[in-house]
């Protein structure tokens, strides 16, 4: 499943430092990979791409990884009528 996840970061040097920790360690506990990463001018939010088995599979895999330090809002990609997605 694509997942498209948007980051609000209250702690965006800790959130940074741990995407380049746990990215190149993928896949991992139902996370295949991360696609695009698009943060914001100063870094306090984020719209990324994801490859993952289900919404709750990776909201667990970020809560583990940026534990307090972002809000997630997630919406699944519906790929038939997508555009533009290269996978």
């Amino acid at each position: 499943m694509i997942i498209v996840v948007k980051h609000r970061i209250a702690n965006p040097e800790k959130f940074w430092a741990s995407a380049q920790e746990s990215l190149p360690k993928l896949p991992e506990n139902g996370v295949s990979r991360v696609l695009q990463v698009l943060p914001n001018a100063n870094a306090t939010e984020a719209t990324c791409l994801w490859e993952a088995e289900s919404i709750a599979s990776l909201d667990a895999y970020l809560r583990a990884k940026v534990y307090d330090w972002s809000a997630e809002e997630y919406q699944e990609v519906n790929t038939a009528q997508s555009m533009g997605l290269s996978l």
